[in-house]
């Protein structure tokens, strides 16, 4: 039975993972004093080292990969992510892949507090390909008119990284609220003394407010968070057979009741945990 407890907590440690993978504070949120300096379009470069950056850039990685070193750091920049890079940076860039690598870049002059190199996942990478390719167009034939329109594009690129990092540091902030709880959990998940309905105790907020950020970061209530956790794992056990009956399973999972414990497995899985059982020992 310690056995199986102890493989339980250890299977958490490596499933259990925070939802929001963020950018830390917010940057482009302070900008002043914008002016468009160039667009442009190519293949990456085998190796490329640039000592100290003359302006502001956006690269955008329309295919292939490239590793970005600032020393400090190394950043990939893949298809479909965006990465910016302040002005006076040095680095050395590599390609990744051995097919073209395809960038358009943006570069700008712009006053930014606590600048530094920072990747922006692009999710709608049809629109955002679209519009950095319509940039690269209007700049390259530009009329006065051509670079207002460029300049009016460039604007809607910065409205939208400062609310996705707006949106992902509000997020952060969340997480802190029920982070105590969490770290619990990751604890004691399968403790059969565990009561969901108590996890808001550990953050000093009430349980209405604790399930709703919970919902908001883990995307399902901490009750189902926690049967779900439990029968996968149970399942888990099942088909490793490291097992001498149901109700020990139960109990390595934090049910004393097997005949609970076999009836929510059911409900998740369709079939009783006895009857898999069969079915694993007949294999």
């Amino acid at each position: 039975m310690e056995f199986l407890k102890q493989f339980s907590q250890q299977a958490l440690r490596i499933q259990f993972f925070h939802v929001t993978i963020g950018w830390g504070d917010i940057m482009f949120d302070y900008i002043e004093n914008i002016k468009l300096l160039d667009i442009v379009s190519g293949d990456s470069s085998l190796f490329k080292v640039n000592r100290n950056r003359p302006n502001h850039g956006f690269i955008f990685k329309i295919s292939g990969s490239s590793h970005y070193d600032f020393g400090t750091q190394i950043m990939e920049l893949r298809e479909g992510t965006m990465l910016y890079i302040p002005k006076g940076s040095g680095y050395t860039v590599r390609r990744t892949c051995e097919d073209s690598s395809k960038f358009i870049a943006i570069c700008f002059d712009a006053e930014i507090e606590n600048a530094r190199p920072r990747l922006y996942p692009m999710n709608n990478f049809a629109d955002i390909n679209h519009i950095c390719n319509t940039l690269v167009h209007l700049w390259l034939f530009r009329s006065r008119s051509d670079e207002y329109k460029c300049i009016s594009i460039f604007y809607n690129i910065l409205s939208q990284i400062c609310d996705a990092e707006k949106a992902d540091y509000r997020s952060k902030s969340q997480y802190r609220i029920i982070e105590p709880a969490v770290e619990y959990l990751k604890e004691h998940i399968f403790d059969c003394s565990l009561k969901a309905h108590k996890l808001h105790t550990y953050c000093g907020v009430s349980d209405t407010y604790f399930r709703k950020i919970f919902v908001s970061q883990f995307g399902t209530s901490p009750q189902k968070y926690i049967i779900n956790k439990r029968l996968t794992q149970a399942k888990n056990i099942i088909d490793n057979g490291e097992y001498d009956s149901i109700s020990e399973v139960a109990l390595s999972v934090g049910y004393e009741d097997a005949l609970y414990f076999s009836k929510v497995f059911r409900n998740k899985y369709g079939t009783a945990p006895s009857k898999l059982v069969y079915s694993t020992r007949c294999d």
